[in-house]
């Protein structure tokens, strides 16, 4: 199994709004802002034009960043 998972723009925004502090979560102008479940404050930046998918090595970071272990992401990633 490898660590992370590919995600869409809309599993993204699912995994974070999982991880993330009620109400924190914004997007606009191609980047996701918000305040983990830590108190920590992240952005998650997406090139205008790229494709909607995040790799897994990008999902990896912002798990990372916002204190998420692989066995969380996997938990929620069989359950969503």
């Amino acid at each position: 199994m490898s660590k992370f998972a590919e995600l869409t723009h809309q599993e993204m925004e699912q995994f974070l709004r999982v991880f993330t502090r009620s109400g924190t979560l914004r997007y606009g102008k191609n980047k996701w802002v918000g305040v983990s479940l830590t108190g920590k404050t992240f952005t998650v930046h997406r090139k205008h034009g790229e494709t909607r998918k995040y790799p897994p090595s990008l999902v990896e970071a912002v798990a990372k960043k916002i204190g998420v272990s692989r066995e969380e992401f996997w938990e929620w990633y069989k359950r969503k």
